[in-house]
């Protein structure tokens, strides 16, 4: 029976990609999954760039992230039976394998968010761990009853154009997306928002990506997806997540992306033992502090975070008494095991402990000095001599994040390198600084420019030596959106 057309999506959300596509996509490609002559709840979330801050999030640091006009979009509708059936349109596109369902009894039968992770999720199935996987924190959480014979199924469908390995948190907005969905569906989000706060719903979003998916992600991305206000930069201090009056970047001055296409992983090996070693490097320094003071169960000073460290005294006491490799079975059997909960020291890894932690704490003093450069720059006149120099400076701090998230954090790349120094070469036509962004090691470069002509055309000519040099096709986000906690949900149904 041919399906009727859809009917428009809710002001407010129509014109937000990629819904408009969502929707076509549901009647042409998923007659046989959705009822368009039913409800469809939809959803949206934004990538997010990081302007400064990146990693040192787990470390309690002040970042600063944009979110993109790239987006991923979540359709949900309630089914008559018990079974979870989702959908990819962007691996059906691919002719990879694009479905998933499970049933709600075996959902929930499941003993922990990491036994579900191995036992439904595999290789080709991740992606349905960061849709599907928000059902399970909200029954573990206790918020729904996956139990409960009243909770009937759910089809879901995906359509993003984030694009995935470009370091600008694809799985973030997955996750952020479906979240809302399922959250406002099951009527746990009333229309003034407060029966769950926007940091809860971040939080929870964390824990898929944590336990289910089982990605040593901190908690910035989430926030940003969710709580982003378009162009501007959300501010977050991590301990654990504080959320900071937007920071509006001076006028004339915008912050983009360009997309490396070199393909990037938080769950990669070097990011979870970079995590690891400055985890490792905290529990030294504040093994050094009791021992300093003779109390070995002195409360922590540094409050359980890298970033609140001075980086004068971490340079003159305790930088030379961290080891610049060190065993897993070293660590383990002098100082047990780090505060962290998404990483475990491995006995056999040799871990880089000292440049881990230089790169934390001298990050987060970077982030609070680009801050304040950027708060003067907003409250100076136009052309006022000194806002050059304001914006040298903030620039400055971008290339030093840069340098030392290769040398320090070991997670650079020759190709994102080589996009920094052709972007450093270009600051008489209004770039000001450009770093590596998110977990590093490829991904996407973040640009502090003007808003100009001029600056748009030196754009241009560095992706176009990039491309020459490398043989690889980078894109530049160039646009920003409201997070989904602004755009909220919308159902469509026949008219």
């Amino acid at each position: 029976m041919p399906q009727p057309d859809p009917p428009p999506v809710r002001a407010g959300l129509s014109d937000s990609e990629p819904l408009p596509q969502l929707v076509d996509r549901l009647r042409r490609d998923l007659a046989g999954d959705f009822d368009l002559r039913r409800p469809v709840r939809l959803s949206r979330a934004p990538g997010r760039l990081d302007v400064m801050g990146g990693i040192a999030d787990y470390t309690g640091s002040l970042v600063c992230e944009a979110t993109l006009d790239r987006a991923a979009a979540v359709a949900l509708q309630s089914r008559d039976d018990r079974t979870v059936c989702a959908v990819s349109l962007n691996l059906l596109d691919l002719r990879q394998p694009a479905r998933f369902s499970v049933s709600l009894d075996d959902l929930a039968a499941a003993p922990s968010a990491e036994a579900l992770h191995s036992r439904f999720f595999s290789a080709a199935d991740r992606w349905a761990g960061y849709i599907v996987g928000c059902l399970y924190i909200l029954h573990e959480k206790k918020h729904i009853d996956l139990r409960s014979a009243a909770v009937r199924g759910l089809n879901m469908a995906l359509l993003s154009t984030v694009p995935l390995g470009a370091g600008v948190s694809s799985s973030a907005a997955i996750e952020v997306a479906a979240m809302m969905n399922v959250l406002d569906h099951f009527g746990l989000r009333d229309e003034s928002g407060q029966s769950l706060s926007p940091l809860a719903v971040a939080a929870l979003c964390q824990e898929v990506e944590n336990r289910v998916v089982g990605a040593p992600c901190g908690i910035m991305d989430q926030v940003t997806s969710l709580c982003g206000v378009s162009g501007c930069l959300v501010r977050l201090l991590c301990q654990p997540h504080e959320l900071l009056p937007p920071l509006h970047l001076p006028p004339g001055v915008r912050a983009i992306g360009i997309n490396s296409n070199v393909k990037h992983s938080v769950g990669g090996g070097m990011y979870g033992r970079t995590r690891c070693a400055a985890f490792m490097g905290h529990a030294i320094i504040l093994h050094e502090m009791r021992q300093a003071a003779g109390n070995p169960t002195m409360p922590d000073p540094m409050r359980g975070y890298l970033a609140n460290l001075d980086p004068d005294e971490y340079r003159l006491r305790f930088r030379p008494r961290l080891p610049m490799n060190m065993k897993g079975r070293d660590f383990i059997a002098s100082y047990g095991a780090t505060a962290d909960r998404a990483t475990a020291v491995q006995p056999d890894i040799d871990y880089h402990v000292r440049q881990a932690t230089d790169h934390h704490v001298f990050e987060a003093a970077r982030v609070r000095r680009f801050v304040s450069l950027l708060e003067e720059v907003a409250a100076m006149p136009p052309h006022d001599p000194a806002r050059a120099a304001a914006l040298w400076q903030a620039g400055r701090l971008m290339y030093e994040s840069h340098e030392s998230y290769g040398r320090c954090a070991l997670l650079g790349a020759a190709e994102t390198d080589l996009l920094v120094d052709l972007l450093h070469r270009r600051e008489e036509s209004g770039i000001h600084g450009a770093k590596i962004t998110g977990g590093g090691s490829g991904g996407t470069v973040a640009v502090l420019m003007e808003a100009s002509p001029h600056a748009e055309a030196a754009i241009r000519d560095v992706m176009q030596e990039y491309s020459r040099r490398t043989g690889l096709a980078p894109e530049a986000f160039m646009g920003s959106s409201s997070g989904a906690w602004t755009t909220g949900t919308a159902v469509i149904s026949p008219e």
